[in-house]
């Protein structure tokens, strides 16, 4: 598989040996990377247990997603966005299990990427605007499609009245 990185874009590249999750329209699969090389500014992979070129054809088409978190906030807040795009609602967790509401938005502020907030919209129709930020998201589970946070006090409560 190759995958020729945007350059508008910063993509976390897995590491050797690291889990995936290959994802078509119709299908979703996982797979553990066994080799990578960066050929001419696209990455290569090799998967364990794809031997063969026609092993290789069946993955064509399929959109590559690491199972961990990238320690850049762009690359999770593009992870979340893609999978948005796509009509999947990500539900927001608290660490402490407390559910906010879903997420209907991701807005980007100024020119760069890293300036991003989520738009959560909760049981009530309340909204409340998250910062995309390391510090706050903790974790994106994208089979689940919940992203848990560790908010700062208050808040929760900031845009209410």
């Amino acid at each position: 598989m190759v995958i020729t990185p945007s350059p508008q874009v910063e993509r976390y590249i897995p590491g050797q040996g690291e889990g995936v999750v290959l994802q078509s329209t119709k299908y979703q699969i996982q797979r553990k990377i066994e080799y990578l090389k960066n050929i001419r500014g696209a990455w290569v992979f090799k998967f364990v247990d794809t031997n063969t070129i026609n092993d290789a054809y069946k993955l064509v088409g399929y959109s590559i997603y690491s199972t961990k978190i990238s320690t850049s906030p762009v690359n999770a807040a593009n992870a979340v966005t893609e999978q948005a795009a796509k009509g999947v609602e990500f539900t927001v967790k608290d660490v402490s299990g407390c559910v906010w509401g879903k997420v209907k938005h991701i807005e980007t502020y100024g020119v760069y990427e890293t300036n991003q907030i989520l738009e959560v919209v909760g049981d009530e129709g309340d909204v409340i605007y998250v910062p995309f930020s390391e510090g706050i998201v903790k974790k994106i589970d994208r089979e689940k499609k919940i992203i848990t946070i560790d908010p700062p006090d208050g808040l929760k409560g900031l845009n209410k009245e």
